[in-house]
């Protein structure tokens, strides 16, 4: 694809390999995410040098509160604040959490320009991570990356992407049939992944341009579901009174009039597609 297509690689462990971390890096100035194995003569000497070097409290992500629309009712407003306090009193019911599962604590020590991987032949960062639990036991692990970022924390909030990236590929594996293959020739396999992975790029640009990135990573089922045209309607005014019809029934009442009044309904649906595809006259700009 050229260089600079890809600019962020996030791996796992299965995927350590020096020689090829090192060709992504100066071939293709592609910067690579993966965390360490024990093993390895880079994690001793970084947990070495961490007995001496400071480390850094991180708190916990707070997620961001939900907006509430301003154009939603004062009803739906109350009915939504029950709801929650409903909710609130059945989490308070609950038993509390395991302790060992509950992290209290979170602190990073970056440490930069590392070489003692000898089969690596670009300069290694490393984060190292200890998680303290509420149970006082504590969970040490580090992380390895070619990028030179200012923000120690970046790394692990780039890391914790790959549960999503991995449940894509569950995704793409179970729902789009790209593990599905009737031919045994190698061109049409490949063929078949590549359409398949073209395809699932286009309808995440799709949902993305029509702003329903909660859909981008929903199976093809639950998002013909959501897409489906039953959600969408035509509301008829006459006088004081309206209606509300499925864009398909709305089809079929117009099919089954007879030729007189099929032939007023088109004359009004025309004059509504004009003044859809019309731009506005005389627009000011926001005050």
């Amino acid at each position: 694809m050229g260089q600079g297509v890809i600019q962020r690689l996030i791996l796992d462990r299965g995927f350590i390999d020096g020689k090829n971390i090192t060709r992504c890096k100066k071939e293709w100035g592609i910067e690579v995410l993966l965390p360490m194995k024990r093993k390895m003569d880079i994690w001793e000497d970084a947990w070495a040098l961490g007995q001496r070097c400071p480390w850094q409290e991180v708190a916990a992500p707070t997620p961001p509160p939900m907006p509430v629309p301003s154009h939603r009712p004062e009803e739906i407003v109350r009915r939504e604040m029950k709801r929650q306090k409903t909710l609130a009193a059945k989490k308070a019911k609950e038993p509390p959490p395991d302790p060992a599962k509950v992290v209290v604590r979170t602190e990073v020590c970056p440490m930069k320009g590392f070489s003692s991987w000898s089969e690596c032949g670009v300069p290694i960062n490393v984060l190292l991570i200890r998680e303290t639990y509420a149970d006082g036991h504590q969970d040490q692990w580090a992380l390895m990356d070619t990028a030179d970022g200012a923000d120690p924390r970046q790394p692990k909030e780039d890391y914790a992407l790959r549960t999503k990236i991995e449940e894509r590929h569950r995704l793409l594996k179970c729902f789009h049939d790209l593990s599905d293959f009737h031919s045994r020739c190698f061109n049409v396999i490949v063929a078949q992944v590549a359409f398949i992975l073209l395809s699932y790029t286009l309808r995440q640009w799709q949902l993305w341009k029509l702003r329903q990135q909660e859909l981008a990573g929903k199976s093809p089922g639950l998002m013909g579901r959501q897409l489906n045209m039953h959600s969408e309607y035509v509301v008829i005014y006459h006088q004081n009174a309206y209606t509300r019809m499925p864009l398909v029934t709305f089809s079929r009442e117009l099919l089954e009039m007879q030729a007189e009044a099929r032939a007023k309904a088109l004359i009004k649906v025309r004059q509504l597609e004009q003044s859809f595809l019309t731009p506005l006259e005389n627009l000011r700009a926001p005050p």
